[in-house]
Order: structure tokens, then C-alpha cells, then sequence
């Protein structure tokens, strides 16, 4: 057997099949490139679309948008802010009217000494958040007589009554404040 490795001879057989492997395809690569280069140039035409007037205008009532909600979210809070305003007007305005309606049933049983309690007043202050009965209310007309200086400015307090003056003219002023009334002495006048 004779040396490959020295035969001086090309194989033009395995030359040959060589030749005939795959071989580039120029035709393809220049559609491969040209593909590529419509697919950045889409890239760019595409980037261009947020030039359009149709676009800008779309951007612009987003921005209107956000400025109206905006605008609705504080509109909003005022809202809930008038009717948490409003609740507490109509809490008072029912205070009020049950505390008049209290202070005709006292009138009209202090008037005529009918030996019933007063009926109780209720809080001005706590008009704000529920109804409330005045805490300590006294049982009678004379009962006020009998509070001091810290329980009488409480009672008038609640009723959002002055707390000015001597003891016996706040006691006074929370007996009127009850429904009670100053009888008056004509045969002094």
C-alpha cells in the first residue's frame, strides 16, 4: 500500500464533492438584508406614527382627561365635606327641636308642680356625632340649686349657654335653659 501522506497527487474526487456541498446562496442573503433593512426601516416609520396630528391630539385629551378627573376627585371632596357639614346642621337642628319640645314638657310641669322629673335635655356639643342625653341632667327644678360650679357650667355647657356671671345667675340661666321660668313678684313693683 502506497503512503497518502506522500502521494503528491490532489484527489480531485474528494475536490469534487466538495464543489457539489451546499454552497452560499447570494440571491437569499441579499433578500435576508434587504428583509432586515424594511424591518428598521418599519422600526423607524413606526416611531414616527407619535408625530401624527391624530396621535398629538389623542395625547393632549389624555392630559384633559387626567386634568378633569382630576378636578372630579376634588369636586368630590368638597362634596363629602358639605354633607358631613350638613349631617351635622341637621343633627343640631334635631337637638335643638327635641330639647324645645323637652322644655315645653318641663315648663308645663314645673307651672302647674306636677311631681314628675324633668324631662332631660340633650347635648348641643355632642350634636356632632350621635344624639346624646345630657350626662347628669338633675331630676328636678330644685335639684339645680343643690349643683355646684363645675356641674352647673357643664349642664350649661351642653346647652351652649354662657357660663358668665355669679353661681346663682348661672343657675338661673340653666333653669330658663330647662324649660324652668323666673316667677316674678308683682305686689314688690
Amino acid at each position: 500500500m502506497a503512503n497518502v501522506a506522500l502521494n503528491p497527487q490532489p484527489n480531485l474526487a474528494a475536490m469534487a464533492n466538495a464543489a457539489l456541498s451546499p454552497q452560499p446562496e447570494f440571491a437569499v442573503m441579499a433578500a435576508g438584508c434587504e428583509e432586515t433593512a424594511n424591518t428598521f426601516t418599519l422600526v423607524i416609520r413606526t416611531r414616527n406614527c407619535q408625530n401624527l396630528p391624530t396621535l398629538r391630539g389623542y395625547n393632549e385629551i389624555v392630559t384633559l382627561l387626567r386634568r378633569i378627573i382630576e378636578r372630579l376627585d376634588r369636586i368630590i371632596e368638597r362634596l363629602d365635606r358639605m354633607e358631613e357639614r350638613l349631617d351635622r346642621g341637621f343633627r343640631r337642628v334635631e337637638v335643638h327641636q327635641l330639647n324645645n319640645q323637652a322644655r315645653l314638657e318641663n315648663s308645663y310641669n314645673i307651672a302647674g308642680n306636677v311631681a314628675e322629673d324633668l324631662t332631660p335635655l340633650y347635648s348641643s356639643t355632642a350634636a356632632n356625632a350621635q344624639l346624646q342625653v345630657i350626662p347628669h341632667f338633675p331630676s328636678r327644678i330644685e335639684d339645680i340649686n343643690q349643683l355646684d360650679t363645675r356641674q352647673v357650667n357643664d349642664l350649661l355647657r351642653h346647652l351652649e349657654q354662657s357660663t358668665g356671671g355669679s353661681l346663682a345667675q348661672r343657675r338661673s340661666r340653666l333653669k330658663r335653659a330647662v324649660g324652668g321660668f323666673i316667677r316674678y313678684n308683682t305686689s314688690a313693683v
